[in-house]
């Protein structure tokens, strides 16, 4: 129509497109394509004297005669016979990773609905999985594509969906004369990128889904059409590997697909091995699987390399420029999300912001709360939370409590700069802080009330959090009063998640804080320095650090009259001396625990103070007295243990751990070992790791050593050293060591090099409870040791093993002196398994007679068969005596 307005005249190319195609850019191509199919009718029309010639470099002229015979609008019916054939659809270069079963559900929902929308962030994908759905498609239907990026008016949809057609609708593009053309056509038409234009978009496809039977539509948008009978399609991130994944795993998982093969394509050397595998599964993880992102730094990988992408990634690439030239929006991922932004109401943009704080899930309540200064906003704070969320800014996630939200991490690092940047940063930061101190408090309340599991899996993820209020509350703008109040109610977190070398700095950070404050000498002070006490031992045994801090928190607490402080110090201190040997010293420590004359004991403490004291009883050798103790606690005890609680040892696991030595050293076999296994279990799904490394290296191993299991003590040692290892528990990793080797030895493994310039000597008590398990550990320094002070636990048991030294050494008399002073400790502390082995070893040295009058009795005090090794070397005596 536009030649032959100008028939005879030169139209040039750019005056053409902008009359047909106006506002959206159209190459040129298209435009030849157009040309060739009228030359094309022309001839097939047989008139030999109408001609389009193409003027090089100008444009195009319309060789004709030409006549208007009719003005206005063209009628209905030529409307309607006018052919329609969708323009090709855009070649796809790169091939589609990781989307298989999204292309498959994308077809699926074709076929079963006539409006179906792929909603997703920016950068996820949803024009690849829509074009590859039509791909699919095209087999069976026509199909068309209609990119709306340009478009800023309902005109310029109708205009863009003609051209895409090839629709020959001349100067006219309404909408109304696009429906009518539409309204025989079948055909699947996607409407891609509809976010900016989301209420036009809507009323498009709702006017052509009810004019257009045989029309479907399948739309790709930030957030949804919200058209009746609109069918969505949420593309989530690609999986990510997770960080102890093998190799093999890592190079078949999506993310890592996408990245390698755009990294090769980029740099040909590149390829996935066994050396770089981990670094581009930690690259993956840090961006989230969104497919822009792994694009853009796969492209920026031959400059920056490899290594320099592992650090500070979503930062610097957010302004890296290795996207596509051809379109703006996804050259850089800062424009990307420019262009959602832009697309924000005002309180919108600031609430992203503020919810960038979030360093885990969070849900719709502690958003509000951190979007909002008070809460005579918090109804529109949610609104806003909820459109977010619907514009694909906020990932929805299931969670036991309803749904849960999450930002990408690329998201969340440009929603950070724009809050920065708006003023509101340290009011934003405040908010955060609080609740986290709310999410705290709650979760104290929880403790008690919930299952373990369940409490783990809704507080856990807490941790990053907490981190991030720490950061900011102790920092020169923050609130240090809250930092300390934040670091001793996240405690159980820090130690729950393995986290006690960061706890440690925390801890004394938070201590140098209450001394600039003036603070001092309080309950918070001693909360702060139980929690170092606990951290000293397990880092580097209770020395003189360890010593101090007990000893601070029991002159405060004398001076405050703090009973459970006093307790805990007393504890603390009792402990260190029974490591050391002196468990005469540790006994009368803990029977202090509570105060003579003291009234109104807190039952917790009460129970606290006894399970000290029954520990303390047993290792003064008084068997029976702690057995009786042990036993009436563990009937009355519950594994609800205070939150608190983590900061000391979990009293369920402690006290029947120790219940169960007590029972081993008395003989009943059977019952000590159910008891500690049972207890092994319990311990590990508390997730306290001081309480489950102590249960391991003071109850599972040596138990296990001394009925005879050396596999399953092997067991427990390897549990006990990878609890350690992952805690950075250098005291326990040294006993894990240590009764690793005892274990092989026992079991005539190849020993390996013990590494004594790690391993240190151990302490008194840890190195008699090797011997009672390794006979061939005692030295000259135990049995001087032994015989220079009262008779302990293990007393008995050490001079057995001098004996048998002695006998080796061909000094029998001496031998059996110490057999016969082993017995006779044994039988007076009621300790019936070292009675047992000291009759045995006796047992060989006397008469056939005398022998069977030492081992019967000896047997008969022993609960369990001859599945133990010390039964059956005993009782295998018996017939030989006999005969």
């Amino acid at each position: 129509m536009l030649l032959a307005e100008r028939a005879g005249e030169v139209v040039a190319v750019q005056e053409i497109t902008d009359r047909v195609w106006p506002n959206i850019f159209v190459q040129e191509n298209n435009l030849r394509v157009h040309i060739t199919a009228i030359r094309r009718a022309l001839r097939a029309g047989a008139e030999d004297d109408i001609e389009i010639v193409n003027v090089p470099g100008r444009g195009y002229r319309l060789r004709a005669d030409v006549t208007i015979e009719a003005t206005g609008e063209q009628a209905p019916e030529a409307t309607m016979s006018a052919e329609i054939r969708p323009l090709p659809l855009p070649l796809q270069i790169n091939r589609l990773i990781g989307r298989e079963s999204c292309v498959t559900e994308v077809v699926e929902c074709i076929a079963r609905h006539r409006l179906v929308t792929i909603v997703g962030p920016g950068g996820i994908g949803k024009t690849s999985v829509a074009l590859a759905a039509l791909t699919e498609l095209r087999t069976r239907t026509a199909v068309c594509f209609v990119d709306l990026t340009n478009c800023t008016s309902l005109a310029h949809v109708a205009t863009a969906t003609a051209a895409a057609l090839q629709s020959p609708m001349g100067q006219d593009t309404t909408p109304a004369v696009l429906v009518e053309r539409l309204r025989a056509a079948e055909l699947v038409l996607l409407i891609d990128n509809c976010e900016h234009l989301i209420d036009i978009a809507a009323k498009a496809a709702e006017a052509l889904l009810h004019s257009c039977s045989r029309v479907r539509l399948l739309a790709t948008s930030r957030e949804p059409l919200r058209v009746p009978g609109e069918v969505r399609v949420h593309l989530q991130p690609l999986p990510v590997p997770g960080a102890a994944d093998a190799v093999e795993t890592i190079a078949s998982n999506p993310s890592v697909a996408l990245f390698a093969e755009r990294a090769a394509a980029a740099a040909g050397g590149f390829r996935l091995a066994e050396e770089n595998a981990r670094q581009v599964a930690a690259v993956c993880r840090s961006l989230d699987g969104l497919p822009l992102a792994l694009e853009l730094a796969a492209a920026a990988m031959p400059m920056v390399g490899l290594e320099g992408l592992s650090t500070g990634l979503v930062g610097r690439l957010s302004l890296l420029s290795f996207g596509r030239r051809t379109l703006a929006r996804h050259e850089t991922l800062e424009a990307m999300l420019d262009w959602s932004f832009e697309l924000l109401a005002p309180d919108e943009r600031l609430i992203l912001g503020c919810l960038s704080l979030f360093r885990s899930t969070f849900d719709l309540a502690a958003a509000v709360q951190v979007a909002t200064p008070n809460g005579a906003e918090d109804a529109r704070a949610a609104q806003a939370i909820l459109q977010l969320a619907a514009k694909s800014l906020l990932f929805i996630e299931p969670s036991r409590q309803g749904v849960a939200y999450r930002l990408l991490e690329t998201t969340k690092a440009y929603a950070r700069r724009k809050l920065e940047g708006s003023g509101h940063a340290e009011i934003a930061a405040r908010r955060h802080a609080e609740w986290v101190g709310m999410l705290l408090d709650r979760a104290q309340a929880d403790w008690l009330r919930m299952d373990r599991a369940a409490w783990w899996e809704r507080y856990g993820n807490a941790i990053d959090d907490v981190r991030a209020a720490l950061v900011w509350s102790l920092g020169e703008a923050g609130d240090k009063r809250l930092g300390v109040r934040l670091i001793l109610a996240s405690a159980p977190l820090w130690l729950g998640m393995s986290q006690f070398a960061e706890y440690h700095r925390w801890l004394q950070q938070a201590l140098a804080t209450l001394d600039a404050l003036g603070q001092r000498g309080g309950a918070e002070e001693i909360q702060l320095q139980v929690g170092l006490c606990v951290l000293l031992f397990n880092a580097d045994r209770p020395g003189e650090g360890f010593v101090r801090a007990a000893t601070q928190v029991l002159r405060i607490a004398k001076k405050i009259g703090d009973p459970v402080a006093r307790a805990t110090a007393l504890w603390l201190l009792s402990g260190q001396r029974g490591i050391m040997g002196d468990h005469p010293a540790s006994l009368t420590l803990a029977q202090q625990m509570l105060a003579p004359g003291s009234t109104d004991v807190d039952r917790d403490l009460q129970h606290f103070a006894q399970r000290v004291v029954a520990g303390m009883t047993f290792r003064v050798g008084r068997m029976e007295e702690a057995a009786a103790i042990g036993a009436e606690l563990v009937r009355q005890c519950s594994d609800r243990t205070a939150y608190g609680a983590v900061l000391r040892y979990d009293h369920s696991t402690i006290l029947r751990g120790n219940h169960s030595v007590t029972l081993a050293v008395q003989g009943r076999l059977d019952s000590a070992r159910a008891l500690v296994m049972e207890t092994v279990i319990d311990g590990r799904r508390l997730r306290n790791p001081s309480s489950f490394c102590y249960l391991l290296s003071s109850a599972a191993c040596p138990i296990a050593l001394w009925l005879g299991d050396d596999e399953l003590a092997r067991h427990y040692a390897d549990l006990l050293g990878c609890v350690a290892d992952e805690n950075r528990f250098t005291y326990m990793a040294e006993l894990a060591a240590w009764f690793s080797r005892i274990a092989d030895l026992r079991m005539g493994k190849p020993l390996q090099p013990f590494p004594i310039d790690r391993i240190r000597p151990p302490l008194p008590h840890d190195k008699d409870v090797f011997i009672t398990a390794c006979a061939a550990l005692c030295d000259a320094e135990a049995t001087a040791r032994a015989e220079a002070s009262a008779p302990h636990w293990a007393t008995a048991e050490i001079l057995r093993a001098d004996g048998e030294n002695r006998l080796r050494a061909g000094d029998a008399v001496a031998g059996r002196a110490q057999f016969e002073r082993a017995l006779a400790i044994a039988e007076t502390q009621g300790a019936g398994l070292w009675a047992l082995r000291a009759a045995t070893s006796l047992a060989r040295l006397v008469t056939p007679d005398a022998a069977a009058r030492i081992l019967v009795p000896a047997l008969a005090r022993i609960e369990g068969d001859e599945h133990y090794p010390d039964v059956r070397a005993a009782r295998a005596l018996l017939p030989e005596l006999t005969s």
